[in-house]
Parts: structure tokens; C-alpha cells; sequence
């Protein structure tokens, strides 16, 4: 969450040398992708004065540094940074302190065995049902309304109510559990929080926690039903293999990164297929299906959600001509890797029938998203059935407002008329 990036460095002041990366300078939110383009042509292993940071843009380079053994989270390190001891000490950034974006090994492959068993392929055959279920109800309720905000109707609902399925969550407990899941994903942008917004986090969080160690405690064995993630999880605890504070942390986890990526998929990927109108009539004209997964992946490439990855080197690594020393921060620009000419032939066109796509956009390594595959799913069978029951849709504008977020990419709302 919050332990993503470290702030960026503010604008400089007038007559001052631009920085080759500088992710709050005008119009970086709205097409951050030509200073991505010139920051990997100038300097692709580029040293940051006011990150104090690394920051890569190159495809291969990044890859190696996700999945590198010599690069790690080491989140003890960054919360020993003077500057950012006051931010780690909140209590939103110490429940969620042991979620696995923030672990390494050996806590980290235990944990991740654990929740990956919610994606067993049984359970995601089950889920495939009841997503496409969810999906066709909101996209019902939409063509009766003859319209829809995507992002707050549909690619906010979907995600979080196949959260809630996965983990067993009553209907009458899901409002607060979404009250706190939009909270909690203000610490995702690295920029400073203001009091409120910190006060906000800590509630959500603090809500958060105290939900689910309540449930909990009313889990005992046999409690739940015979196909019970949930009850798997606080099984695990009584047995020990799992500390209540990574049963806590992690299903926070679920919810907010299970949240992110599927709406600005549907958010970004959306706007990117009308700004390209032929893109989106070649999927209407594919009746068969035969071009979404590959359709999914190009959309993952062409405007991802998350677009920093970070890492810390355990000692020194080379890189090209550059040294990153031990305990050196290092920004994996997702987004810029994603549009590596190296690697993806024209770029910066949107084409739904690349083939053999392979965006960085879930990371890399053992942090490789842990929900990747589900948010392909829910991605598929969303932009499957858009395309299919209202093949005509239009949007309000091309041109919506950008989130504020350095971090993660997406749109504040985007309005649709069927």
C-alpha cells in the first residue's frame, strides 16, 4: 500500500532543469507515456537526486530486476528512512505491514501458499460462473438505465463482490467492508496524505481488522461451509502456520489490490478501445470470442494500472554501465516497459490482435500479482459481455479526468450510453 514509492520529487522550481522523471509535471497524469519514451531513450538506468532512487524504463531490465534474487522488498530498511518513520508508525501502515507486497522470504512463499489456494483451478471453474452471474446483473441494470458510470457502476462493483464471494462475506456485512476498501487505496499514491486522509485510512483500516479478527473468532472447525476459503485461512491460524496479523493484512490485501487492477483495466482499457474505434469493432465483429485473451493482454500492455514496481538491492548489482548499490531504492516503470519499442513493435498504437503479449503489468518474480489470473477472468468475461450485449455503446467523453495517483493509473469515472 502506502510502502509502494516513496514520494515523488516535487516540480522544480521556475527556470530549474526539468528532471528526466518528474511524475507531477503538467499533463504527466493525462499521457505520461512521451516523457517515459524520452526518460528511456536519454537515461534508462536513471539516478533520481530528489527520489534518491533508481528508476528503469527499459523492458528487459526491469524483468531482471522483478525477478532477480539480489533485488527484494526489504521493507525494514524503508521503514528505518528517517523521513518516513512518522508515515510507517500509523496504524494503517502497521496492519497491513505483513500483506505480501511488502514480504520477503522466508514469511513470503508460507503466506502465498496459503491465499493462492483460493484460486485452486476447481474454484476458479466455480467462479467463472458466478462472475459471469454478476456481470450480466450489472450490465442489466445498466441497459435499463440506458447508461452507466463504469468505473463507480460496474468496475468498482465486480471486483469487490467476487472478493466477497471468495471469502464467504454476508450480504449485510459487504457496505462497511467497500467503505474500506475505497479508503484504504489513498495510501497507494505516494504522495503526502493530509490529515484527514490519514485519519480516513487509519478508521478503514482499524475497521477492517477488527471485522475480520471478530469473524475470526466465531470460526471454529466446521463452522463454515464445506467450500470455505475463510474458514481454510482461520484454520490456518489456529494451526499456527498463520499470525493473525498476516491473516488481517493479507485480507486487506485482497480486497484493495483485487480492486485495482480489474477497474482500471475496465476504466483505461475502455477509453483506449474508443479512442481507437476500429479496436473495439474488431472485438464486436469477433462473434466467436476468439480475439479477448489476447485482447485482455494488449490492454494490460497499452495503459496499465499499476505502473511502479519497486525494489531493493540486497548488494551490488550491475546494470549496463551503472552500478545500484546495496540497499539502493530501485522504480520499476511498468507503464514505460510496457511501451518498450525493443520488445512491442509500434507501441504506442493499440492493437487487439498482437500476438504473444507479455506486459510486465502484474509484476514479476515471487511478487508476481497473486491474483493475475483472476483478474483476467473477470476482464474477459466484463469486456465479452459489453461487447456482446451492447456492441453500439458510446462514451460521453474521450477526454475524462485522471486520478491523481502516481502510482496507479485511472480514470476518476467514465460514462457510457447504450
Amino acid at each position: 500500500m502506502s510502502d509502494a514509492a516513496p514520494a515523488p520529487a516535487a516540480a522544480p522550481p521556475a527556470g530549474a532543469q526539468e528532471p528526466l522523471y518528474n511524475p507531477l509535471a503538467p499533463g504527466f497524469r493525462v499521457d505520461p507515456y512521451p516523457a517515459l519514451h524520452r526518460l528511456r531513450q536519454l537515461e534508462p538506468v536513471h539516478w533520481s537526486p530528489g527520489g534518491y532512487c533508481w528508476i528503469l524504463s527499459r523492458y528487459h531490465d526491469i524483468k531482471l530486476v522483478l525477478g532477480d534474487k539480489r533485488f527484494a522488498i526489504d521493507l525494514p530498511r524503508l521503514m528505518a528512512i528517517p523521513a518516513l518513520r512518522a508515515v510507517f508508525a500509523e496504524p494503517y501502515n502497521q496492519i497491513i505491514r505483513t500483506q505480501l507486497l511488502s514480504s520477503d522470504p522466508p514469511d513470503h512463499p508460507r503466506i502465498r501458499a496459503l491465499f493462492q489456494r483460493a484460486l485452486t483451478p476447481p474454484r476458479m471453474d466455480r467462479l467463472r460462473r458466478r462472475i459471469q452471474e454478476i456481470v450480466d446483473e450489472l450490465v442489466e441494470a445498466a441497459l435499463r438505465r440506458g447508461g452507466m458510470d463504469l468505473i463507480a457502476d460496474f468496475a468498482h462493483a465486480l471486483p469487490f463482490r467476487v472478493i466477497c464471494e471468495i471469502l464467504n462475506i454476508p450480504e449485510p456485512d459487504r457496505p462497511p467492508l467497500a467503505l474500506y476498501t475505497h479508503a484504504m487505496m489513498r495510501p497507494t499514491d505516494p504522495t503526502p496524505m493530509s490529515r484527514d486522509e490519514t485519519a480516513e485510512s487509519n478508521r478503514a483500516a482499524l475497521g477492517f481488522a477488527d471485522y475480520f479478527l471478530r469473524a475470526l473468532q466465531r470460526y471454529g472447525p466446521g463452522t463454515g461451509p464445506t467450500d470455505d476459503f475463510f474458514g481454510e485461512l482461520a484454520a490456518a491460524v489456529r494451526a499456527q502456520v498463520l499470525s493473525q496479523e498476516e491473516f488481517v493484512a493479507n485480507l486487506i490485501l485482497l480486497f484493495c489490490a483485487g480492486h485495482d487492477t480489474v477497474i482500471n483495466l475496465f476504466g483505461n482499457g475502455m477509453l483506449a478501445l474508443h479512442r481507437s474505434p476500429r479496436q473495439w469493432q474488431l472485438l464486436v465483429e469477433d462473434t466467436e470470442g476468439a480475439l479477448l485473451k489476447g485482447a485482455i493482454e494488449e490492454l494490460l500492455r497499452f495503459d496499465t494500472s499499476v505502473q511502479i514496481g519497486r525494489r531493493t538491492a540486497l548488494e551490488d548489482v550491475q546494470l549496463g554501465d551503472r552500478t545500484i548499490y546495496k540497499g539502493q531504492y530501485v522504480l520499476c516503470l511498468l507503464g514505460a516497459g510496457n511501451r518498450d519499442p525493443e520488445v512491442f513493435a509500434d507501441p504506442d498504437r493499440l492493437d487487439v490482435t498482437r500476438k504473444n503479449v507479455k506486459p510486465l503489468s502484474f509484476g514479476g518474480g515471487i511478487h508476481y500479482c497473486l491474483g493475475a489470473q483472476l483478474a483476467r477472468l473477470e476482464g474477459e468475461l466484463g469486456f465479452g459481455t459489453l461487447v456482446r450485449r451492447a456492441p453500439e455503446l458510446t462514451l460521453e467523453t474521450l477526454e475524462p479526468e485522471w486520478k491523481q495517483n502516481t502510482f496507479v493509473r485511472g480514470v476518476k469515472e467514465l460514462r457510457i450510453v447504450f
